[in-house]
Formats: C-alpha cells, sequence, structure tokens
C-alpha cells in the first residue's frame, strides 16, 4: 500500500513539475525589436502586466556592452523590451528586489519572474553570450507569438 502511494505521490509531482511556466508577454512587445524608453510614471501605468524590462547604468561595466547582446536576441526573435535608466528605476517598486543595473527584469502580470544580477558570477555569461541569453529568456517566456 505504502508503495502505490509513494509511486503516485511521485508521479504526480513528476508530472505537475514538467508543466511549462512560460507565458506571453503583452501583445505589443512581439513583431518589432527594438528599446522601448520609458519613465517611473509611465511604468506605474503598466506595472501590473507582462514585460521585459532593462535597467541600464550610464557606463558599462562589461568588456562587451550588454545592451548589445540583448539587441541581438531582440532582433532575432522579434521582441521588443522596456528600457529604462538606473536613476529612474530606483524610484519603482522594483528596486526593492532588483538592487544593481544592468539588469533584465522579467515581468509576469506586476511579479518579477526572473532577473539578471550584475553582481552574480554565474549571470555574468548572460550578459556576454546571447545563445545563453537567449537560453535563459526562453525558459521563461514565448519569445515568439503564435
Amino acid at each position: 500500500m505504502t508503495k502505490k502511494l509513494l509511486l503516485i505521490l511521485t508521479l504526480v509531482i513528476l508530472l505537475t513539475g514538467c508543466k511549462s511556466k512560460k507565458f506571453y508577454l503583452e501583445d505589443k512587445y512581439y513583431g518589432n525589436s527594438k528599446y522601448l524608453e520609458i519613465s517611473e510614471r509611465e511604468y506605474n501605468k503598466i506595472k501590473d502586466t507582462s514585460f521585459v524590462l532593462f535597467t541600464y547604468n550610464s557606463y558599462c561595466q562589461f568588456s562587451k556592452p550588454c545592451d548589445q547582446v540583448f539587441e541581438q536576441v531582440m532582433k532575432k526573435n522579434n521582441i521588443s523590451f522596456l528600457a529604462m535608466p538606473y536613476a529612474e528605476f530606483k524610484k519603482t517598486n522594483l528596486h526593492d528586489k532588483v538592487t544593481y543595473a544592468p539588469s533584465i527584469i522579467i515581468v509576469q502580470k506586476g511579479k518579477i519572474v526572473a532577473y539578471l544580477d550584475s553582481e552574480s558570477n554565474d549571470d555574468l555569461k548572460l550578459y556576454q553570450d546571447s545563445d545563453k541569453f537567449e537560453k535563459w529568456l526562453d525558459k521563461y517566456i514565448y519569445l515568439k507569438k503564435n
């Protein structure tokens, strides 16, 4: 009896763990590949929607500018990211969780799903390699609107 229960429980865990948690961004972010500059005021109007936000500094600490890496992925997938200078970003509620820039922040219906941490050695490769960044992004959002 306990073996059957354990087997059923294991199957339930495996099946629920295999479900995709990917989601679509708002329609307006598909079909174009550019950074859409927004202010804190504009962010407050759309903060409960789904989007990708690039927050950046006026200088780049990486050997390869990360905005170019991200832009390659945007162009390849015909998708747009919101963009906001870090000084403006600090005024948003997202700054409570993401405290460094540059960063890519994936937001689903107003909640942070994932983000890149510029202070993390593990995330460094994502800032510098468009293929690795694309694979990371693809874990969370649908890159193409079907």
